[in-house]
């Protein structure tokens, strides 16, 4: 095993090497090319890797993954873990990884094989990587992320073996763990195998990303200050929004925030006939994290969206369902009905090409809800679609 067995890897550097060298000669200098030395430490920690003192069970003496010590205010970056079930350990050959997860609005995935080769002084080695945006054909973002991988021990006395580091995850550099994990003697016996399953995790830290917009969300449970200054009750729950952004959306919250209603003075309002999940959907629909409009919520966004005046909720629920297939054909013309959208009526006229498809529509229970201008629109399309 070589002396920098503790400093990662990508885990194909053959090909990492070859895109360098066919960028060297294009003479193309790529900002995201990996720096020739290892990327200083996120942590408080010294910059020069040396590797861990081994202890009796292999597991490697190091500190405790220091989160509080990362230097950026905790609201500027995104953690999550990833996990991995290595089901009969001891015959693993092939690669075997997670499916993807987003952290930081990138796409990772932890994945390990075993090794033995030039890199591992030709010793079987239990390997694990990480890859971040594996997919992406972009050359425009990067990710600094500190990542920690750890072997999780079946023995209490026995603590778990890990290994972190920090990279700037680029399209040049999107893979990088360790070959040299841990030898796969120390791996395979009862500390580490359990119904003969190996568990490993990945905690990554994500620091900053370019290239790759964050999606904004919202806790509307939590007060923020400098941004929250309205509170709704619903059911006795409390949401905290702004009064002036809810006011541009809907007329109903201007006059209920700004006019001489009684609630103009209040801080606290409470809202009836109305579902709290249903409301915070709709709060996230319209604040700027802009949740999409599905076939799961439409139904009741256009109610709350009616109900409130909220043009921009209706003309999305519109778009929605003038694109959505899977939705039955009278239903749209009943909420085209109820809630007067014309562009969604018109839609559903256009798409209807043959007799047969109008006489389905009448057979359909909700027929006689429909208003007597849409039966006449189906008997126009009906006259048109004969002559």
């Amino acid at each position: 095993m070589s002396g920098n067995d503790n400093i990662p890897e990508p885990e194909n550097p053959k090909e990492v090497r070859e895109l360098d060298k066919e960028l060297d000669a294009l003479s193309i200098s790529c900002l995201c090319d990996q720096p020739p030395h290892v990327p200083s430490r996120l942590f408080d920690s010294p910059t020069k890797v040396s590797p861990p003192r081994m202890i009796d069970n292999g597991a490697a003496d190091m500190p405790q993954f220091d989160f509080q010590a990362y230097t950026q205010p905790r609201t500027t970056r995104t953690e999550g873990i990833l996990r991995l079930e290595i089901p009969n350990f001891a015959s693993l050959k092939s690669k075997i990884s997670t499916p993807f997860q987003y952290i930081g609005s990138l796409p990772w995935r932890l994945a390990a094989k075993t090794e033995k080769s030039k890199r591992t002084s030709d010793a079987k080695f239990f390997s694990v990587y990480i890859d971040c945006n594996p997919d992406s054909e972009s050359t425009l973002w990067s990710c600094d992320a500190v990542v920690e991988f750890r072997l999780v021990s079946r023995n209490r006395a026995i603590p778990a073996f890990s290994r972190q580091f920090t990279n700037k995850f680029n399209y040049n550099s999107n893979n990088w763990g360790f070959p040299s994990f841990m030898a796969w003697e120390e791996v395979n016996n009862a500390n580490f195998v359990r119904n003969e399953s190996v568990t490993v995790t990945a905690r990554v830290v994500v620091q900053k990303v370019l290239g790759v917009r964050n999606t904004p969300k919202y806790d509307f449970s939590q007060m923020q200050m400098n941004v929250c200054d309205m509170t709704l009750i619903i059911s006795k729950q409390k949401l905290f929004v702004n009064k002036a952004y809810l006011a541009l959306y809907s007329p109903v919250f201007y006059a209920m925030f700004f006019s001489n209603f009684q609630e103009r003075e209040k801080t606290q309002i409470e809202l009836e006939d109305v579902v709290l999940e249903e409301f915070r959907e709709l709060l996230n629909v319209i604040y700027p994290c802009h949740k999409p409009v599905t076939a799961d919520n439409v139904e009741y966004l256009l109610e709350l969206g009616d109900k409130y005046e909220i043009q921009y909720v209706m003309d999305e629920c519109e778009r929605f369902l003038m694109g959505n297939e899977d939705i039955e054909a009278i239903v749209k013309f009943m909420w085209a009905d109820q809630y007067l959208l014309a562009k969604l009526q018109d839609s559903c006229l256009r798409n209807i090409t043959s007799v047969a498809q109008v006489k389905d529509i009448r057979t359909k229970e909700e027929f006689k809800n429909i208003s007597d201008t849409t039966k006449a629109a189906l008997l126009d399309k009906i006259l048109k679609i004969i002559n």
